[in-house]
C-alpha cells in the first residue's frame, strides 16, 4: 500500500474536522469523503420478512463475517459506522427480558413488535444476541458504534409515536453505556425518515443520521414508489445510472447532520453474478465522481448480506476498498465514519480534542476509564 492506513499526525486529523457549522460549509469542503455505514441487526431486522429456516444461516454467518470485515477495514484504513440494534448487546435472554424501554411501541400491526418474540429469542440466542461481536467493533481502530435503535423501531409504522421512539433511543443509549460507549450516529430501520421523529434524535444525543437520496426511487425509504416495478427499477439502478449520479452532500438540520446514503451494496449471488461487473463499475464511477467534485459517496449494507458466500462478498468489497485507496492517493479522498460529520460541525477547540479515532476516547468507542 502506498499510504498509511490511519492518520499519523494530529495535523491530519485536525484538517479533516475543522470546518464551519453552516449548511453551505458542507458543500464547499475541499476534500471528498468515502463513508460506509452498516445496519447491524441480526434476526431482529428481518423477523417480519424471513423465517429462521429460510434465513437463519445468513444471520449465523455474521459471526464469521463481522471479524473478517473488521480485518479488511483495518487493512485498508477504512472508518466505518456500525449502526447496531441495541438488543444485540444484551448478554442473553434473561438480560433482554430485563432491559425494556419505559414505553413500548404501539404498532397497529402488533406482530412487528420484537417484544412478543420470546419463544424464538429463547431458542435461538445466537440469532439475536452478539455482544462479543460488538466488543470486537469497539476494540477495532477507526470503527464507530452507532445505533439502529434499540428494538429496530419503525418510525413510519401506524401506531408508532415520538414518545415511544424517545423511550427506545433512551434504552439504546443505556445499553451502549453499559459497554462503555456513547451513540452519536443513527441509521433508522428500513430507512424510514419521518420529520416528526427527527427532533427526538437530537434529544437522545444523536448528531448524525443517514437520510435517503432525493430521487423518487429512494426518497421514501422502504416505501418504494411503484411497488414491484419500483423495486425492479432500484435493482436495475445498481447497474445502470437510472437515478443519475449517486454522490451526496451532507445537510445540516438544526443540531442534526443528514449524511444521505448513496448506494446499497448488493450481496453476491450465483444467480446474478453476471451483473457484478456492472454493479462494481456503477459504484466505482460514483466514488470517482465524488473524489473529483469534492462530495461524498456513502455506501451501506447489512452484515447478514455477507452471511453466506462470504469469500465472494469480501472479494467484491475489496475491489471497492482498493478503488478508494487509489482515489485517496490521487485525489485526497478521505474515509470517514458518520460521527466525523458531527465532529466537523464542532468548534475548532472541540475538533482539536477529537483525533479522528487515533485515541481511545472517540465517538462510539469504549470508554477507557
Amino acid at each position: 500500500m502506498t499510504r498509511p492506513a490511519w492518520p499519523t499526525s494530529h495535523h491530519a486529523c485536525l484538517h479533516a474536522q475543522t470546518v464551519s457549522t453552516t449548511r453551505s460549509s458542507y458543500s464547499t469542503m475541499a476534500f471528498a469523503k468515502f463513508v460506509i455505514s452498516l445496519d447491524f441487526e441480526l434476526f431482529w431486522g428481518v423477523a417480519d420478512t424471513q423465517t429462521i429456516a429460510g434465513y437463519g444461516r445468513n444471520v449465523l454467518g455474521e459471526w464469521q463475517a463481522v471479524p473478517r470485515m473488521l480485518a479488511l477495514f483495518a487493512r485498508y484504513g477504512v472508518r466505518v459506522t456500525w449502526a447496531t440494534v441495541g438488543m444485540i448487546m444484551c448478554r442473553n435472554y434473561d438480560d433482554w427480558r430485563a432491559t425494556r424501554p419505559a414505553l413500548l411501541p404501539g404498532y397497529a400491526r402488533r406482530a412487528l413488535s420484537p417484544y412478543g418474540m420470546d419463544q424464538f429469542v429463547r431458542s435461538y440466542p445466537r440469532l439475536f444476541f452478539a455482544r462479543p461481536l460488538v466488543e470486537q467493533i469497539l476494540a477495532a481502530q477507526g470503527q464507530e458504534l452507532g445505533t439502529h435503535t434499540y428494538g429496530h423501531f419503525y418510525c413510519n409504522e401506524a401506531g408508532a409515536s415520538p414518545a415511544q421512539f424517545a423511550a427506545d433511543l433512551a434504552c439504546a443509549q443505556s445499553v451502549a453505556a453499559g459497554m462503555g460507549a456513547s451513540l452519536r450516529s443513527a441509521v433508522l430501520p428500513r430507512n424510514q425518515i419521518v420529520a416528526a421523529f427527527l427532533p427526538i434524535l437530537s434529544q437522545a444525543a444523536i448528531q448524525v443520521y443517514r437520510g435517503n437520496a432525493r430521487h423518487p426511487l429512494y426518497r421514501h425509504g422502504d416505501a418504494v414508489v411503484g411497488g414491484i416495478a419500483g423495486r425492479a427499477a432500484r435493482f436495475a439502478d445498481a447497474c445502470l445510472p437510472l437515478s443519475g449520479k449517486r454522490t451526496v452532500r451532507p445537510q445540516s438540520h438544526g443540531a442534526l447532520v443528514n449524511v444521505p446514503g448513496s448506494q446499497f451494496l448488493y450481496p453476491w449471488s450465483r444467480r446474478h453474478r453476471a451483473l457484478l461487473p456492472l454493479r462494481l463499475r456503477r459504484m466505482k464511477q460514483g466514488m470517482a465522481l465524488a473524489a473529483r467534485e469534492g462530495s461524498t459517496f456513502h455506501l451501506w449494507w447489512h452484515p447478514h448480506n455477507f452471511g453466506v458466500n462470504l469469500d465472494e462478498n469480501l472479494a467484491q468489497l475489496e475491489v471497492l476498498l482498493r478503488h478508494y485507496q487509489r482515489l485517496a492517493d490521487t485525489h485526497g479522498m478521505q474515509s470517514q465514519c458518520m460521527a466525523d460529520f458531527a465532529s466537523a460541525s464542532a468548534s475548532p477547540s472541540a475538533s482539536a480534542s477529537a483525533t479522528a479515532f487515533t485515541s481511545p476516547a472517540v465517538p462510539g468507542a469504549r470508554d477507557p476509564s
